[in-house]
């Protein structure tokens, strides 16, 4: 049994393709690492890029070539052919830091924890900046329970660009992605989560995620026009986390909310701020709230920590212009020093 499954979906990314793949398939780990690929119907050059890496490394990379059914899809073909130890997903316009994805494989041979967390560099490319994405509150190499951490609103949740999952754990979590549909990382970053009895963190940012790029789900007016798909996904985790609350430890329900949490708050942007049919935007949030508070109480009481929705609840979900964060903060303030309160 090889260390880790890299699953690799691929959908029309010959342009980023080589550097993805030539990142890991270094023969320093050959023995350790199977990258499944999965070309995902692409139309351009991808799957003839694929077959010549095949060709060059038969004993590490396995190539799934398969009809268009969405990213979701494309994990969940790369899941069930995996053999590997723990189980990974790399986007194929992303790649990983070879020197470190070196060290990191090292360490990982000796693991034995559920989940495996690192940090991760967003890579914008309209600034040719990059900013690192850490979790301050864990130390390198330590091993933690969900229930040994306070998790709060302000803290980041594990990702698909820091996560390497046991691949056994996921498939007795029953994970399958949505296919079809966007957004279904967060699906991947939370089913599994009742599962997990023990997490280590390496600190080493081997992922880098590639921001800029046309057509990628968070490209900002991509964003609002598959704002549907990103409800979808929404209201399909606060339906799996209110079936499971009673079964679940104090910190997994914490950190599952505060991961459901997080996604409510880009929904509510998405709706409230960005959306240029502002009624209709009110109407739909107005509904959707509602359904959360019937769903799932503690849930809904989030929404308080959402300065966009919590003012709206007050303000009877009128067709208020949202200021976002630091303009409701500064509304707060100015209610504050007038003596006035939101009813």
């Amino acid at each position: 049994m090889k260390t880790l499954s890299l699953v690799v979906p691929v959908y029309n990314t010959e342009a980023y393709l080589r550097r993805c793949l030539d990142s890991v398939l270094l023969e320093e780990v050959a023995a350790e690492l199977e990258v499944i690929a999965v070309n995902d119907g692409s139309t351009d050059g991808s799957l003839s890029i694929l077959r010549e890496y095949q060709a060059r490394y038969p004993e590490m990379l396995i190539l799934i070539d398969k009809e268009n059914g969405g990213h979701g899809s494309a994990v969940n073909a790369g899941l069930q052919a995996a053999s590997g130890r723990y189980f990974r997903v790399l986007d194929s316009d992303d790649w990983f830091d070879s020197p470190g994805f070196l060290r990191y494989m090292k360490l990982l041979s000796s693991c034995e924890e559920d989940l495996i967390v690192t940090p991760y560099t967003q890579e914008y490319t309209w600034s040719g900046t990059e900013i690192r994405h850490d979790y301050p509150w864990l130390k390198n190499e330590q091993i933690y329970t969900m229930d040994g951490i306070d998790w709060r609103e302000d803290m980041d949740y594990f990702c698909l660009a820091s996560s390497a999952w046991r691949t056994q754990l996921l498939r007795e979590s029953g994970l399958r992605l949505s296919e079809n549909c966007s957004y279904v990382d967060m699906e991947y970053n939370l089913w599994p989560i009742p599962l997990v009895n023990r997490f280590r963190f390496l600190d080493i940012p081997i992922y880098r995620y590639f921001l800029g790029r046309p057509e990628q789900s968070m490209d900002p007016a991509l964003m609002l026009r598959q704002t549907p798909m990103h409800q979808k996904v929404l209201c399909s985790l606060i339906e799996y986390v209110a079936g499971l609350s009673a079964d679940l430890s104090a910190g997994k329900k914490q950190y599952m909310q505060l991961l459901i949490y997080h996604m409510l708050h880009t929904h509510i942007r998405l709706l409230c701020i960005e959306s240029l049919d502002r009624r209709r935007a009110f109407r739909e949030i107005r509904t959707l709230d509602a359904w959360i508070r019937s769903r799932s109480p503690e849930i809904y009481a989030l929404g308080e920590c959402i300065p966009s929705l919590k003012f709206s609840r007050r303000l009877g979900y009128r067709n208020l212009l949202f200021p976002g964060r630091r303009g409701a903060k500064l509304l707060a303030e100015l209610l504050s020093r007038r003596g006035a309160s939101l009813p």
